[in-house]
């Protein structure tokens, strides 16, 4: 059986609950493809109201799970945070891209935001090519072995977080935690399943593709960085925001991602924003062929969602310590 709680929203939301690589050598920036910028101001974004002051940032090169291919990272941190953690270093957030790719405002700045919030933030990416990818078939061709592969696609994820918790401005016993948006929800939900990353206490979908995936779970921990606690870590927490309009998600799929979630014992909450299309977070998705095919803006579920995620962040991945912004 499941709880289900109404929530004041653009249109009501239902809250549902079920139980509880390395880095490869540092390429300079300067070598880097610009950003796409989707032309929407930064204040219009989830995060736009965490402030606009500086960070610190490096964009570098990491290896693939199959140790050749070449993938792009953006990493970000807040010094004064770093400094005043006295040597204990900042917990980490994995930031998975939508299906164009991670060269672009909208992830660097997700980033940015996580950085000024005291965590360091790492864009991973998946598909190794250097800038963002619109057409669908070069994505096909470059996506589509993963996704008939989601363990390999699970290790792919798993590559990023080896290479974050290696950097040096990360806690070597801190929290690590994944969110993504569109197909990077399906990525920190893969990561959660491969049930490898020891120290990953909880992961956040955002209009993600949510299935049952067949992920070989491996319970051995891959990273080898010291981890003072004794207590064994609880499986990953996972946080799913999902409109129930979003046409690439249809209800029996959810279900059958909740159920694969409930086999994996991987604890989750659900938060559904009825009416809601796919990319809700997108203040650019606003146009009629935007809505033609499948995707809407929607301010309050984009503020919302963010609201939960920094709670969730702040709570150590504990989802009942969510409940302050949920009202």
């Amino acid at each position: 059986s499941r709880a289900s709680v109404s929530y004041t929203c653009a249109r009501p939301f239902v809250f549902r609950r079920r139980r509880a690589i390395r880095a490869a050598a540092a390429a300079s920036s300067s070598h880097m493809s610009p950003l796409f910028d989707a032309g929407v101001p930064l204040e219009s974004l989830p995060w736009g109201s965490d402030g606009d002051g500086a960070v610190s940032s490096r964009r570098f090169q990491y290896t693939a799970e199959d140790g050749t291919k070449t993938l792009e990272a953006y990493f970000a941190w807040d010094p004064t945070a770093l400094s005043n953690s006295k040597g204990a270093g900042l917990p980490g957030v994995l930031v998975a891209h939508t299906a164009i790719g991670p060269q672009e405002v909208f992830i660097h700045s997700c980033c940015d935001a996580l950085a000024r919030l005291g965590y360091c933030a790492f864009a991973l990416d998946m598909f190794g090519v250097g800038s963002c990818v619109f057409d669908k078939s070069e994505r096909d061709a470059l996506f589509g072995p993963l996704r008939l592969d989601r363990t390999k696609h699970a290790r792919r994820v798993e590559a990023a977080y080896e290479t974050l918790v290696e950097q040096p401005e990360v806690g070597t016993s801190a929290d690590i935690f994944g969110i993504g948006f569109c197909l990077g929800g399906m990525a920190v939900l893969d990561l959660a399943r491969l049930q490898s990353a020891k120290r990953l206490a909880g992961v956040v979908s955002f209009h993600g593709s949510l299935d049952r995936p067949k992920v070989k779970a491996s319970r051995t921990a891959t990273d080898t960085t010291t981890d003072t606690t004794t207590e064994k870590r609880k499986n990953t927490s996972c946080l799913l925001f999902h409109g129930t309009s979003d046409p690439f998600n249809p209800p029996a799929q959810v279900e059958e991602c909740l159920a694969g979630l409930d086999e994996q014992k991987l604890p989750y909450e659900l938060i559904e924003f009825p009416g809601v299309l796919h990319g809700f977070t997108r203040p650019e998705k606003i146009k009629p062929e935007d809505a033609e095919a499948g995707f809407g803006y929607d301010e309050r579920a984009a503020a919302k969602s963010w609201e939960m995620t920094k709670a969730f962040l702040d709570a150590g991945g504990r989802l009942q310590n969510c409940s302050a912004a949920r009202s």
